[in-house]
């Protein structure tokens, strides 16, 4: 069932967890963990606010999380709250979690499920190993060739060329799209500013797109009077790598903000963790949180 920017994942009362919509705007997602969790627990996700050619219609994730609060608030007025959210969800949540409080409200949960700070330091030296295993990948096909050293040693010229040639061409399309992103991610800024329509002629910008541009500005703020639960995974390989093997702290920079931390690991990768086969481990390590964060809440009307 929907109700504007909420969607019913399950049933359940009078408890609400409500889980916020990763950076490229899914929430399906969550439907495999929600329906593990309690029969006293509905489970709502939060869907972004879209305009015409805009399918994420906030330039900062202050305004994202303003705006998600406005919808929570229509299902449930009062706390206390249960919060989450995957990756970008879990920042977005974050920063909800932090105007609620302020507003005096209580966030008993806050679920960041694979969840990085705008700050956390990536792990050195992940990108060149990257490059470094596959260049010897393909020095070790073309040894194994039959053919005489002086071919070989020509292939493997060859093929590290096409490596190198590879890597650098990569690199400028890279700077190239993030330039252009962020021309397009000014003008949505005054798109937003001034109530104005996306202009047809221009690309749009993905979810994603415009979700990393307001990351990178944000700066969030400390923490200290809510249960934070960070998940982390612990396989998967390419964009499902466990965010344990990208960043070099432990809690991917949520320590200093949020010192009531706790970490727990469950099976499966970054996104993967959230699919049939590794869910029951991420239900199983979440439950015993939600049991204890079990206080009434007041219904809405």
């Amino acid at each position: 069932m929907r109700s504007g920017a909420l969607i019913e994942l399950k049933r359940g009362g009078p408890r609400r967890f409500f889980l916020v919509h990763d950076g490229e705007g899914e929430t399906l997602i969550y439907l495999n963990l929600a329906r593990r969790l309690p029969d006293d627990l509905a489970v709502l996700a939060i869907e972004p606010r879209q305009i015409a050619g805009v399918p994420l219609a906030h330039a900062t994730i202050e305004e994202m999380a303003a705006f998600h609060i406005e919808e929570v608030r229509k299902n449930q007025p009062h706390g206390p709250y249960l919060l989450g959210g995957l990756c970008a969800g879990g920042v977005i949540a974050y920063e909800m979690a932090v105007q609620l409080i302020r507003a005096g409200e209580t966030v008993t949960l806050l679920a960041l499920l694979e969840t990085a700070t705008p700050k956390a330091l990536e792990r050195p030296r992940r990108i060149l190993e990257q490059r470094l295993s596959r260049f010897k990948q393909a020095i070790a096909s073309a040894n194994k060739n039959d053919l005489a050293p002086v071919k070989r040693a020509g292939m493997i010229i060859v093929k590290s060329s096409k490596k190198i040639v590879g890597a650098l061409l990569w690199e400028i399309l890279r700077r190239s799209k993030q330039w252009g992103v962020s021309v397009r991610f000014r003008l949505l800024r005054e798109v937003l500013k001034r109530g104005l329509t996306w202009p047809r002629f221009v690309p749009e910008l993905s979810v994603r797109q415009i979700y990393d541009s307001a990351h990178l500005r944000y700066v969030p703020k400390p923490l200290s009077s809510a249960s934070v639960i960070l998940v982390r995974a612990q396989t998967g390989e390419g964009d499902d790598a466990p965010y344990r093997s990208v960043y070099a702290d432990a809690t991917f920079g949520w320590r200093s903000l949020a010192p009531h931390l706790t970490v727990i690991d469950v099976d499966g990768g970054h996104s993967t963790m959230l699919e049939e086969r590794f869910v029951d481990s991420l239900a199983k390590a979440l439950l015993p949180h939600l049991q204890q964060s079990a206080e009434p809440v007041e219904r809405s009307l």
